[in-house]
C-alpha cells in the first residue's frame, strides 16, 4: 500500500440488521435487511457530496463464513435482504481504469437487534500509486516434494513515466508480536532486505517502464520440471541473490543483493508474511529482545515505504505490519503448495487494504499474462 496525502473517510456506526449468507449452526436464521447509501465526499468536481452510482459493494462477515457482492443503483443506494444477525465488513468502490483512480469507502457494522436498518458509507477519491506490488507468489507448488523455490514478487508501473528503481529495497517482515507496538512507531521492521543496484535519485540503471510488470524471482530458473503447476521463472527480470550463502545465481538475470545476511535467499513464508518496497534512502540495523532472545531487524522509516502487502491464510492472525501500510490481508484461505498466487484485481489499484485490493488466482502469472 502507499503513503498518500488523501485519506479514506470512513464512518463506523453500530446499527441493526443481519447478514447475507449461510451461517454456522450456532447462529439464528434471519430475514433482516440493510439499505446502504454510497456518497462521494471528495468534492473533486466541485459538486460537494454526491451519490456514487454503479459502484461495487463487497460484504463479508468474520462472524461466520460469508461473502457477497452487490452494486449500487444510479442514486447510490443498494439493498441487502434476507440477512441473519452478525458482524459485517463492507467495502464500496468505483474504479476508473482510464484515469487510474478509485473512489473508496469502508465500514464495519454489527447487525444484531433490529429487522432492518439504513446506513451511509462515506467514500473518498484515491489516486493510485505509480509503483505497486502487483502479485506475490509464495504458497509453493508441489506438496509431494515440499517445493516452494519458485516464489516471486511482481512490481507494476501504472504511470506514464519511467521509474528508476536504483537503490530501492524490497523487504520481508515476520511476526513481531511482543517485539514492538506496530502502531506506536514510525518505522516498519524488516527481516530480509534486498537492494537494487545504484543509488536512489542519483543513478539511473534500473528502469521500470510505463505499464511494465517487473518480476523478481527467488531463483530465476524453469521450476516446471519439479511439478506441473510450478512456475517457469527463467525469463524473470531480476533475481534475489544471497551472495553470502550457497544460493543459485542465473548469470543471465541481474541481481538484487542482500543488505541483511539472514538466511540464504529471499524466501517467503508459505501462509503468512509481509512484503514491502521502499526508496532505500534511509534505514538502520536494530536489535530487539523478546523473551530473552536477541532478534535482529532493519528499521525502515514509514515515510520511505512506497507500497506494502500483508498476506495470511488466517483472517484473524496477528499482524506483521502496521495498518498504516496495509489495513487487511491478501490471500485469506490460500493453502501451502496450492500453486495459487495473490494478485491485484486491477493493476495499480491501491486502497491500502489488501483484503479488497487482491484476489487469489488459480495459478501464478509472472509478467501479468
Amino acid at each position: 500500500m502507499t503513503e498518500r496525502t488523501i485519506s479514506i473517510m470512513t464512518c463506523i456506526v453500530v446499527v441493526a440488521a443481519g447478514s447475507c449468507g449461510r451461517e454456522r449452526p450456532c447462529l439464528p436464521d434471519g430475514a433482516n435487511s440493510l439499505q446502504l447509501w454510497a456518497v462521494d465526499t471528495s468534492n473533486v468536481d466541485g459538486l460537494g457530496w454526491v451519490p456514487v452510482g454503479d459502484a461495487a459493494v463487497r460484504v463479508s462477515s468474520p462472524s461466520f463464513i460469508f461473502s457477497g457482492e452487490y452494486r449500487t443503483g444510479p442514486d447510490g443506494w443498494t439493498l441487502l435482504e434476507d440477512l441473519p444477525a452478525g458482524t459485517y465488513r463492507i467495502s464500496i468502490e468505483k474504479i476508473n481504469q482510464e484515469e487510474n483512480y478509485v473512489i473508496l469507502g469502508h465500514k464495519e457494522l454489527s447487525l444484531v437487534y433490529e429487522p432492518s436498518a439504513v446506513d451511509t458509507v462515506l467514500m473518498n477519491y484515491q489516486q493510485s500509486s505509480p509503483l505497486t506490488i502487483n502479485e506475490i507468489y509464495y504458497a509453493g507448488c508441489n506438496y509431494s516434494q515440499f517445493y516452494y523455490f519458485d516464489q516471486f514478487v511482481e512490481l507494476y508501473n501504472s504511470s506514464a513515466d519511467t521509474i528508476w528503481l536504483d537503490g530501492h529495497i524490497v523487504c520481508r517482515s515476520q511476526q513481531t508480536t511482543g517485539v514492538i507496538d506496530l502502531e506506536a512507531v514510525d518505522y516498519a521492521l524488516a527481516y530480509y532486505v534486498y537492494a537494487f543496484p545504484g543509488q536512489t535519485g542519483v543513478t539511473r540503471t534500473c528502469p521500470i517502464a510505463p505499464g511494465e510488470f517487473l518480476v523478481i524471482a527467488t531463483d530465476a530458473i524453469d521450476h516446471s520440471r519439479y511439478g506441473a503447476r510450478c512456475v517457469d521463472l527463467s525469463s524473470a527480470d531480476w533475481e534475489f541473490f544471497a551472495a553470502h550463502g550457497n544460493d543459485y545465481d542465473n548469470p543471465e538475470v541481474p541481481n538484487l543483493l542482500p543488505v541483511t545476511t539472514t538466511g540464504v535467499d529471499f524466501s517467503m513464508n508459505l501462509v503468512h508474511g509481509a512484503i514491502f518496497i521502499a526508496t532505500g534512502e534511509e534505514w538502520e540495523f536494530a536489535t530487539h529482545w523478546h523473551e530473552g532472545n536477541e532478534l535482529n531487524y532493519v528499521h525502515i522509516p514509514l515515510r520511505t515505504i512506497i507500497d506494502g502487502v500483508e498476506y495470511s491464510s488466517n483472517p484473524d492472525a496477528e499482524r506483521y505490519m502496521t495498518l498504516r501500510i496495509d489495513a487487511g490481508f491478501a490471500g485469506v484461505g490460500n493453502a501451502r503448495y496450492s500453486a495459487q498466487s495473490v494478485q491485484r484485481r486491477f493493476p495499480g489499484l491501491d486502497s491500502n487494504n489488501s483484503a479488497f485490493d487482491f484476489v487469489i488466482t488459480d495459478r501464478a502469472t509472472p509478467g501479468y499474462h
